[in-house]
Protein backbone atom coordinates (compact mmCIF):
# COMPACT_ATOMS: atom_id res chain seq x y z
CA UNK A 1 0.00 0.00 0.00
CA UNK A 2 1.16 3.54 -0.81
CA UNK A 3 1.11 5.36 2.56
CA UNK A 4 1.52 8.80 0.99
CA UNK A 5 -1.29 8.20 -1.52
CA UNK A 6 -3.63 6.86 1.16
CA UNK A 7 -2.79 9.80 3.44
CA UNK A 8 -3.63 12.38 0.78
CA UNK A 9 -6.84 10.48 0.01
CA UNK A 10 -7.88 10.57 3.71
CA UNK A 11 -7.07 14.31 3.94
CA UNK A 12 -9.11 15.04 0.80
CA UNK A 13 -12.16 13.09 2.03
CA UNK A 14 -11.92 14.61 5.51
CA UNK A 15 -12.03 18.10 4.04
CA UNK A 16 -14.93 17.14 1.76
CA UNK A 17 -16.81 16.01 4.86
CA UNK A 18 -16.04 19.34 6.61
CA UNK A 19 -14.15 17.61 9.43
CA UNK A 20 -11.08 18.89 11.26
CA UNK A 21 -8.32 16.49 12.24
CA UNK A 22 -9.41 16.83 15.86
CA UNK A 23 -13.07 16.07 15.04
CA UNK A 24 -12.12 12.97 13.04
CA UNK A 25 -9.80 11.82 15.83
CA UNK A 26 -12.55 12.21 18.45
CA UNK A 27 -14.97 10.12 16.39
CA UNK A 28 -12.33 7.39 16.05
CA UNK A 29 -11.22 7.54 19.69
CA UNK A 30 -7.59 8.39 18.88
CA UNK A 31 -5.31 11.47 18.94
CA UNK A 32 -5.32 14.16 16.26
CA UNK A 33 -1.56 13.62 15.98
CA UNK A 34 -2.26 10.15 14.62
CA UNK A 35 -4.52 11.69 11.95
CA UNK A 36 -1.71 14.07 11.03
CA UNK A 37 0.73 11.15 10.66
CA UNK A 38 -1.70 9.37 8.30
CA UNK A 39 -2.27 12.41 6.10
CA UNK A 40 1.46 13.15 5.86
CA UNK A 41 2.17 9.57 4.81
CA UNK A 42 4.20 8.71 7.91
CA UNK A 43 1.94 5.85 9.04
CA UNK A 44 -1.23 3.94 8.18
CA UNK A 45 -4.43 3.62 10.23
CA UNK A 46 -4.70 0.52 12.42
CA UNK A 47 -6.78 -2.16 10.73
CA UNK A 48 -9.23 -2.09 13.66
CA UNK A 49 -10.14 1.46 12.58
CA UNK A 50 -10.72 0.67 8.87
CA UNK A 51 -14.45 -0.02 9.11
CA UNK A 52 -15.34 3.02 11.20
CA UNK A 53 -13.01 5.32 9.21
CA UNK A 54 -14.59 4.19 5.94
CA UNK A 55 -18.10 4.73 7.33
CA UNK A 56 -17.21 8.28 8.37
CA UNK A 57 -15.59 9.12 5.00
CA UNK A 58 -18.22 7.28 2.93
CA UNK A 59 -15.87 4.92 1.12
CA UNK A 60 -15.19 1.18 0.92
CA UNK A 61 -12.21 -0.55 2.50
CA UNK A 62 -10.91 -1.36 -0.99
CA UNK A 63 -10.96 2.34 -1.81
CA UNK A 64 -9.14 3.19 1.43
CA UNK A 65 -6.38 0.63 0.72
CA UNK A 66 -6.08 1.82 -2.89
CA UNK A 67 -6.04 5.49 -1.94
CA UNK A 68 -8.62 6.33 -4.62
CA UNK A 69 -12.14 5.63 -5.81
CA UNK A 70 -11.93 2.11 -7.29
CA UNK A 71 -15.51 0.90 -7.86
CA UNK A 72 -15.17 1.11 -11.68
CA UNK A 73 -11.73 -0.47 -11.61
CA UNK A 74 -13.08 -3.40 -9.59
CA UNK A 75 -15.79 -3.94 -12.23
CA UNK A 76 -13.23 -3.71 -15.00
CA UNK A 77 -10.96 -6.16 -13.15
CA UNK A 78 -13.82 -8.67 -12.91
CA UNK A 79 -14.46 -8.34 -16.65
CA UNK A 80 -10.80 -8.98 -17.42
CA UNK A 81 -10.77 -12.16 -15.32
CA UNK A 82 -13.92 -13.46 -17.12
CA UNK A 83 -12.44 -12.73 -20.54
CA UNK A 84 -9.23 -14.45 -19.55
CA UNK A 85 -11.07 -17.59 -18.49
CA UNK A 86 -13.14 -17.60 -21.69
CA UNK A 87 -10.01 -17.29 -23.72
CA UNK A 88 -8.59 -20.28 -21.83
CA UNK A 89 -11.58 -22.39 -22.84
CA UNK A 90 -11.25 -21.36 -26.49
CA UNK A 91 -7.53 -21.98 -26.58
CA UNK A 92 -6.87 -25.22 -24.76
CA UNK A 93 -3.33 -25.39 -26.12
CA UNK A 94 -2.45 -22.39 -23.98
CA UNK A 95 -3.96 -23.85 -20.77
CA UNK A 96 -0.71 -24.93 -19.15
CA UNK A 97 0.86 -21.56 -19.68
CA UNK A 98 -2.25 -19.80 -18.39
CA UNK A 99 -2.42 -22.02 -15.29
CA UNK A 100 1.20 -21.24 -14.60
CA UNK A 101 0.50 -17.52 -14.91
CA UNK A 102 -2.54 -17.76 -12.66
CA UNK A 103 -0.66 -19.84 -10.09
CA UNK A 104 2.17 -17.35 -10.07
CA UNK A 105 -0.39 -14.56 -9.67
CA UNK A 106 -2.02 -16.33 -6.73
CA UNK A 107 1.34 -16.90 -5.07
CA UNK A 108 2.28 -13.28 -5.70
CA UNK A 109 -1.08 -12.18 -4.27
CA UNK A 110 -0.47 -14.20 -1.11
CA UNK A 111 2.97 -12.65 -0.79
CA UNK A 112 1.53 -9.17 -1.22
CA UNK A 113 -1.28 -9.97 1.23
CA UNK A 114 1.25 -11.26 3.76
CA UNK A 115 3.31 -8.10 3.42
CA UNK A 116 0.19 -5.97 3.81
CA UNK A 117 -0.90 -7.86 6.93
CA UNK A 118 2.62 -7.65 8.34
CA UNK A 119 2.57 -3.91 7.76
CA UNK A 120 -0.90 -3.53 9.27
CA UNK A 121 -0.20 -5.82 12.25
CA UNK A 122 3.46 -5.26 13.15
CA UNK A 123 5.04 -6.37 16.39
CA UNK A 124 4.55 -3.66 18.98
CA UNK A 125 7.57 -2.18 20.73
CA UNK A 126 5.49 -0.78 23.57
CA UNK A 127 6.22 2.86 24.33
CA UNK A 128 2.98 4.11 25.86
CA UNK A 129 -0.15 2.62 27.41
CA UNK A 130 -3.43 4.38 28.12
CA UNK A 131 -7.12 3.70 28.71
CA UNK A 132 -10.43 5.23 27.68
CA UNK A 133 -12.52 5.62 30.87
CA UNK A 134 -16.15 4.49 30.76
CA UNK A 135 -19.07 6.83 31.42
CA UNK A 136 -18.79 7.70 35.15
CA UNK A 137 -22.58 8.10 35.36
CA UNK A 138 -23.12 4.42 34.56
CA UNK A 139 -22.41 1.52 36.96
CA UNK A 140 -18.93 0.09 36.53
CA UNK A 141 -18.87 -3.58 35.54
CA UNK A 142 -16.15 -6.20 35.33
CA UNK A 143 -16.05 -7.49 31.74
CA UNK A 144 -14.07 -10.43 30.42
CA UNK A 145 -12.43 -9.02 27.31
CA UNK A 146 -10.29 -11.80 25.85
CA UNK A 147 -8.63 -15.13 26.69
CA UNK A 148 -5.07 -15.51 25.43
CA UNK A 149 -2.45 -18.13 26.33
CA UNK A 150 -4.90 -19.65 28.85
CA UNK A 151 -5.11 -16.31 30.68
CA UNK A 152 -8.17 -14.08 30.95
CA UNK A 153 -8.02 -10.32 30.51
CA UNK A 154 -10.72 -8.27 32.25
CA UNK A 155 -11.69 -4.60 31.88
CA UNK A 156 -13.21 -2.54 34.69
CA UNK A 157 -14.57 1.00 34.35
CA UNK A 158 -13.06 1.49 30.87
CA UNK A 159 -14.32 1.26 27.28
CA UNK A 160 -10.99 0.16 25.83
CA UNK A 161 -7.22 0.23 26.42
CA UNK A 162 -4.52 1.21 23.93
CA UNK A 163 -0.89 0.24 23.23
CA UNK A 164 1.25 2.76 21.29
CA UNK A 165 4.77 2.45 19.87
CA UNK A 166 7.42 5.16 19.52
CA UNK A 167 6.04 6.18 16.13
CA UNK A 168 2.72 6.90 17.94
CA UNK A 169 0.97 4.17 16.02
CA UNK A 170 -1.65 2.84 18.40
CA UNK A 171 -3.59 -0.42 18.72
CA UNK A 172 -6.42 -1.55 20.94
CA UNK A 173 -5.10 -3.96 23.58
CA UNK A 174 -7.51 -6.83 22.90
CA UNK A 175 -6.84 -6.66 19.14
CA UNK A 176 -3.06 -6.53 19.63
CA UNK A 177 -3.11 -9.53 21.99
CA UNK A 178 -5.42 -11.50 19.69
CA UNK A 179 -3.11 -10.88 16.70
CA UNK A 180 -0.04 -11.71 18.83
CA UNK A 181 1.52 -8.34 18.14
CA UNK A 182 2.48 -8.29 21.81
CA UNK A 183 2.25 -10.74 24.72
CA UNK A 184 1.00 -10.27 28.27
CA UNK A 185 4.56 -10.93 29.46
CA UNK A 186 5.81 -8.10 27.22
CA UNK A 187 3.19 -5.81 28.77
CA UNK A 188 4.27 -6.71 32.32
CA UNK A 189 7.93 -6.12 31.38
CA UNK A 190 6.89 -2.63 30.23
CA UNK A 191 5.11 -1.98 33.56
CA UNK A 192 8.15 -3.14 35.54
CA UNK A 193 10.36 -0.71 33.58
CA UNK A 194 7.89 2.09 34.33
CA UNK A 195 8.38 1.37 38.04
CA UNK A 196 12.12 1.88 37.56
CA UNK A 197 11.35 5.22 35.88
CA UNK A 198 8.95 6.00 38.77
CA UNK A 199 6.03 6.42 36.36
CA UNK A 200 4.10 3.65 38.12
CA UNK A 201 3.83 2.38 41.68
CA UNK A 202 3.63 -1.32 42.47
CA UNK A 203 2.08 -3.28 45.31
CA UNK A 204 3.18 -6.90 45.74
CA UNK A 205 0.38 -8.95 47.28
CA UNK A 206 0.78 -11.65 49.92
CA UNK A 207 -0.95 -14.35 47.90
CA UNK A 208 2.01 -15.89 46.10
CA UNK A 209 3.04 -13.15 43.68
CA UNK A 210 0.15 -10.92 42.52
CA UNK A 211 1.25 -7.41 41.57
CA UNK A 212 -0.90 -4.27 41.36
CA UNK A 213 0.52 -1.53 39.10
CA UNK A 214 -0.89 1.96 39.57
CA UNK A 215 -0.50 5.46 38.21
CA UNK A 216 -2.92 8.39 37.97
CA UNK A 217 -6.23 7.07 36.68
CA UNK A 218 -4.89 3.61 35.65
CA UNK A 219 -4.62 0.33 37.54
CA UNK A 220 -3.36 -3.01 36.17
CA UNK A 221 -3.45 -6.23 38.22
CA UNK A 222 -1.21 -9.15 37.21
CA UNK A 223 -2.37 -12.23 39.11
CA UNK A 224 0.05 -14.93 40.17
CA UNK A 225 -1.35 -16.49 43.33
CA UNK A 226 -0.63 -19.79 45.02
CA UNK A 227 -3.71 -21.33 43.33
CA UNK A 228 -2.18 -20.75 39.89
CA UNK A 229 -4.43 -17.90 38.74
CA UNK A 230 -2.60 -15.69 36.18
CA UNK A 231 -5.44 -13.44 34.98
CA UNK A 232 -4.91 -9.76 34.13
CA UNK A 233 -7.20 -6.88 35.11
CA UNK A 234 -7.08 -3.43 33.46
CA UNK A 235 -9.19 -0.64 34.90
CA UNK A 236 -9.60 2.80 36.37
CA UNK A 237 -8.30 4.00 39.73
CA UNK A 238 -11.42 2.72 41.53
CA UNK A 239 -11.02 -0.89 40.40
CA UNK A 240 -9.12 -2.33 43.38
CA UNK A 241 -11.30 -0.60 45.95
CA UNK A 242 -14.61 -1.47 44.29
CA UNK A 243 -13.72 -5.10 43.57
CA UNK A 244 -12.67 -5.42 47.22
CA UNK A 245 -10.51 -8.48 46.77
CA UNK A 246 -12.76 -10.19 44.19
CA UNK A 247 -10.06 -10.80 41.59
CA UNK A 248 -7.32 -13.34 40.80
CA UNK A 249 -9.66 -16.15 41.80
CA UNK A 250 -10.28 -14.74 45.30
CA UNK A 251 -13.73 -14.40 46.76
CA UNK A 252 -14.99 -10.96 47.68
CA UNK A 253 -13.54 -10.19 51.10
CA UNK A 254 -14.82 -7.25 53.09
CA UNK A 255 -11.99 -7.72 55.59
CA UNK A 256 -9.25 -6.57 53.24
CA UNK A 257 -10.24 -2.90 52.94
CA UNK A 258 -11.04 -0.39 55.64
CA UNK A 259 -11.42 3.35 56.22
CA UNK A 260 -9.83 5.82 58.60
CA UNK A 261 -10.65 9.51 58.99
CA UNK A 262 -7.84 11.95 59.77
CA UNK A 263 -7.52 15.70 60.13
CA UNK A 264 -4.52 17.15 58.25
CA UNK A 265 -2.38 19.37 60.46
CA UNK A 266 0.49 20.00 58.01
CA UNK A 267 1.95 18.78 54.72
CA UNK A 268 5.50 19.49 53.50
CA UNK A 269 7.72 18.06 50.78
CA UNK A 270 10.01 15.32 52.06
CA UNK A 271 13.61 16.54 51.99
CA UNK A 272 14.98 13.15 50.89
CA UNK A 273 12.37 12.20 48.28
CA UNK A 274 10.28 14.86 46.53
CA UNK A 275 7.82 12.18 45.39
CA UNK A 276 6.47 12.07 48.97
CA UNK A 277 5.13 14.61 51.43
CA UNK A 278 5.59 14.48 55.19
CA UNK A 279 2.00 14.72 56.40
CA UNK A 280 1.05 15.25 60.05
CA UNK A 281 -2.29 13.60 60.89
CA UNK A 282 -4.57 13.81 63.90
CA UNK A 283 -7.04 11.17 65.02
CA UNK A 284 -8.67 11.14 68.45
CA UNK A 285 -5.87 13.29 69.90
CA UNK A 286 -3.27 10.91 68.44
CA UNK A 287 -0.83 12.86 66.23
CA UNK A 288 1.64 11.19 63.86
CA UNK A 289 3.74 12.25 60.86
CA UNK A 290 3.77 9.82 57.89
CA UNK A 291 4.96 9.82 54.29
CA UNK A 292 2.22 10.06 51.62
CA UNK A 293 2.68 10.23 47.85
CA UNK A 294 2.30 13.84 46.74
CA UNK A 295 -0.29 12.86 44.10
CA UNK A 296 -2.80 13.25 46.95
CA UNK A 297 -3.66 16.93 47.48
CA UNK A 298 -4.18 17.24 51.23
CA UNK A 299 -5.02 20.70 52.60
CA UNK A 300 -3.99 21.47 56.20
CA UNK A 301 -6.97 22.10 58.47
CA UNK A 302 -9.26 19.85 56.38
CA UNK A 303 -10.51 16.36 57.25
CA UNK A 304 -10.25 13.40 54.85
CA UNK A 305 -11.50 9.84 54.65
CA UNK A 306 -8.60 7.52 53.77
CA UNK A 307 -9.39 4.14 52.17
CA UNK A 308 -6.78 1.40 52.65
CA UNK A 309 -6.19 -2.13 51.39
CA UNK A 310 -4.18 -4.69 53.34
CA UNK A 311 -3.36 -8.38 53.29
CA UNK A 312 -0.97 -8.13 56.24
CA UNK A 313 -1.23 -8.41 60.01
CA UNK A 314 0.11 -5.69 62.25
CA UNK A 315 -0.67 -3.70 65.36
CA UNK A 316 -3.48 -1.26 64.54
CA UNK A 317 -2.00 2.25 64.77
CA UNK A 318 -1.41 5.16 62.39
CA UNK A 319 2.24 4.36 61.67
CA UNK A 320 1.58 0.69 60.90
CA UNK A 321 -1.45 1.45 58.74
CA UNK A 322 0.54 3.73 56.44
CA UNK A 323 3.63 1.49 56.42
CA UNK A 324 1.84 -1.82 55.80
CA UNK A 325 -1.27 -0.94 53.78
CA UNK A 326 -1.95 0.45 50.33
CA UNK A 327 -3.63 3.84 50.29
CA UNK A 328 -6.42 3.60 47.71
CA UNK A 329 -7.82 7.11 47.92
CA UNK A 330 -8.28 10.15 50.16
CA UNK A 331 -11.55 12.10 49.92
CA UNK A 332 -12.33 15.30 51.79
CA UNK A 333 -15.24 14.95 54.22
CA UNK A 334 -17.38 17.33 56.25
CA UNK A 335 -17.42 14.96 59.24
CA UNK A 336 -16.24 16.41 62.51
CA UNK A 337 -12.97 15.02 63.83
CA UNK A 338 -14.94 13.30 66.59
CA UNK A 339 -16.91 11.32 63.99
CA UNK A 340 -14.02 9.01 63.28
CA UNK A 341 -14.62 6.02 61.03
CA UNK A 342 -12.59 3.28 62.66
CA UNK A 343 -13.58 0.10 60.88
CA UNK A 344 -12.00 -2.93 62.44
CA UNK A 345 -9.25 -4.54 60.41
CA UNK A 346 -10.53 -8.07 60.79
CA UNK A 347 -7.50 -9.50 59.04
CA UNK A 348 -5.60 -8.52 62.19
CA UNK A 349 -7.86 -10.45 64.58
CA UNK A 350 -6.03 -13.01 66.70
CA UNK A 351 -2.67 -11.63 65.66
CA UNK A 352 -0.15 -14.41 66.16
CA UNK A 353 2.09 -13.32 69.03
CA UNK A 354 3.72 -16.68 69.72
CA UNK A 355 5.30 -17.27 66.30
CA UNK A 356 8.99 -18.05 66.66
CA UNK A 357 11.73 -17.59 64.12
CA UNK A 358 13.32 -20.42 62.17
CA UNK A 359 10.68 -23.05 62.84
CA UNK A 360 10.63 -24.15 59.17
CA UNK A 361 11.86 -27.67 58.67
CA UNK A 362 14.47 -28.28 55.96
CA UNK A 363 14.55 -24.57 55.01
CA UNK A 364 17.34 -22.04 55.46
CA UNK A 365 18.15 -18.54 54.24
CA UNK A 366 21.64 -17.21 53.42
CA UNK A 367 23.12 -14.07 51.93
CA UNK A 368 24.93 -14.81 48.68
CA UNK A 369 28.65 -14.28 49.16
CA UNK A 370 29.97 -10.98 47.81
CA UNK A 371 26.54 -9.33 47.46
CA UNK A 372 26.12 -7.71 50.89
CA UNK A 373 26.44 -3.92 51.10
CA UNK A 374 24.97 -1.32 53.45
CA UNK A 375 22.30 -0.72 50.78
CA UNK A 376 21.29 -4.16 49.49
CA UNK A 377 21.98 -7.88 49.25
CA UNK A 378 21.09 -11.00 47.27
CA UNK A 379 19.37 -13.64 49.38
CA UNK A 380 19.19 -17.38 48.71
CA UNK A 381 16.53 -19.63 50.24
CA UNK A 382 17.41 -23.33 50.22
CA UNK A 383 14.28 -25.46 50.56
CA UNK A 384 14.40 -29.25 50.79
CA UNK A 385 10.90 -29.57 52.23
CA UNK A 386 9.50 -30.92 48.94
CA UNK A 387 7.48 -27.76 48.11
CA UNK A 388 5.99 -27.59 51.57
CA UNK A 389 6.05 -23.77 51.76
CA UNK A 390 5.29 -20.71 49.61
CA UNK A 391 7.10 -17.40 50.02
CA UNK A 392 5.92 -13.84 49.43
CA UNK A 393 8.10 -10.90 48.50
CA UNK A 394 7.82 -8.92 51.73
CA UNK A 395 10.53 -8.76 54.38
CA UNK A 396 11.59 -6.67 57.35
CA UNK A 397 14.98 -5.74 58.79
CA UNK A 398 15.69 -5.84 62.52
CA UNK A 399 18.74 -4.55 64.41
CA UNK A 400 20.29 -6.12 67.49
CA UNK A 401 20.19 -3.72 70.43
CA UNK A 402 21.52 -5.28 73.59
CA UNK A 403 19.88 -8.67 73.95
CA UNK A 404 16.82 -7.90 71.85
CA UNK A 405 15.97 -7.33 68.21
CA UNK A 406 14.09 -4.17 67.16
CA UNK A 407 12.47 -3.63 63.77
CA UNK A 408 13.85 -0.68 61.81
CA UNK A 409 11.31 2.06 60.97
CA UNK A 410 10.66 2.44 57.22
CA UNK A 411 11.27 5.75 55.47
CA UNK A 412 8.81 4.92 52.65
CA UNK A 413 6.79 1.90 51.45
CA UNK A 414 8.97 -1.14 50.70
CA UNK A 415 10.09 -1.75 47.12
CA UNK A 416 11.22 -5.12 45.79
CA UNK A 417 13.51 -5.65 42.81
CA UNK A 418 12.36 -9.22 42.22
CA UNK A 419 9.40 -11.29 43.33
CA UNK A 420 9.94 -14.46 45.36
CA UNK A 421 7.54 -17.32 44.68
CA UNK A 422 8.77 -20.88 45.30
CA UNK A 423 12.01 -22.84 44.92
CA UNK A 424 13.21 -24.30 41.63
CA UNK A 425 13.65 -28.03 40.97
CA UNK A 426 16.95 -27.92 42.88
CA UNK A 427 15.30 -26.39 45.95
CA UNK A 428 16.85 -22.93 45.46
CA UNK A 429 15.21 -19.51 45.33
CA UNK A 430 17.17 -16.27 44.93
CA UNK A 431 15.97 -12.68 44.97
CA UNK A 432 17.41 -9.20 45.42
CA UNK A 433 16.60 -6.97 48.39
CA UNK A 434 17.19 -3.25 47.94
CA UNK A 435 16.46 -1.58 51.26
CA UNK A 436 18.11 1.83 50.73
CA UNK A 437 14.90 3.73 49.88
CA UNK A 438 12.86 1.99 52.57
CA UNK A 439 15.35 1.91 55.47
CA UNK A 440 18.22 4.06 54.28
CA UNK A 441 21.89 3.09 54.35
CA UNK A 442 22.55 0.80 57.32
CA UNK A 443 25.09 1.96 59.91
CA UNK A 444 27.53 -0.39 61.63
CA UNK A 445 25.88 -3.12 63.65
CA UNK A 446 24.28 -6.56 63.69
CA UNK A 447 21.11 -7.05 61.64
CA UNK A 448 18.81 -9.77 60.44
CA UNK A 449 16.42 -10.10 57.50
CA UNK A 450 13.13 -11.66 58.53
CA UNK A 451 10.79 -13.31 56.02
CA UNK A 452 7.59 -15.26 56.39
CA UNK A 453 6.13 -18.28 54.63
CA UNK A 454 2.81 -20.04 54.26
CA UNK A 455 2.35 -23.77 54.66
CA UNK A 456 0.82 -24.93 51.37
CA UNK A 457 -1.32 -27.55 53.10
CA UNK A 458 -2.96 -24.79 55.17
CA UNK A 459 -3.80 -22.50 52.22
CA UNK A 460 -6.09 -21.08 51.09
CA UNK A 461 -7.36 -20.23 54.55
CA UNK A 462 -10.79 -18.74 55.13
CA UNK A 463 -10.06 -16.12 57.77
CA UNK A 464 -6.33 -16.02 58.42
CA UNK A 465 -3.23 -18.02 57.64
CA UNK A 466 -0.68 -18.98 60.25
CA UNK A 467 2.69 -17.39 59.60
CA UNK A 468 6.02 -19.21 59.68
CA UNK A 469 8.98 -16.87 60.12
CA UNK A 470 12.67 -17.43 59.39
CA UNK A 471 15.72 -15.18 59.18
CA UNK A 472 19.37 -14.67 58.29
CA UNK A 473 21.75 -12.54 60.34
CA UNK A 474 24.49 -10.29 58.96
CA UNK A 475 26.94 -7.61 60.12
CA UNK A 476 27.60 -4.19 58.63
CA UNK A 477 31.20 -3.26 59.37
Amino acid sequence: MNQEKIGKFIAKLRQENNLTQQQLAQRLGITDRAISHWENGRSLPDVSLFKKLCEILGISINELISGERVSNNIKKSDENIINLLNENKRHKKRSKKLITILSSGIILSFIILFLIIKNICPKIDLYNFTIQPADPDKPYKLNKQISVDKRNVFYYGIDFAIFCNKEEKCFQVDDALRRKQISLNDFQDYLEKQIEYENYQAMRMWDGGTTIYKKAGIVVIYCNNINGNKDVYIGNDKMVENLNGEYCGHERNENESFIRTYKILSSTINKDDSEFNDVTLEQNNNIETVMINNSYLLIPGHTYEFSFLTFSKYEDNIKNIFNNSTLLRAIETDKEISEQINEEIIVNDDLESDVELNELEHVRMDIVEGTLTSKSAKVRITDFSNYKYSYGSDFKIEKKEGNSWKELPTKKPLLFTLMAYGPDINGNLEFDIDWEKSYGILSKGKYRIVKRALLNSETPCKNKCKEYLFSVEFNIE
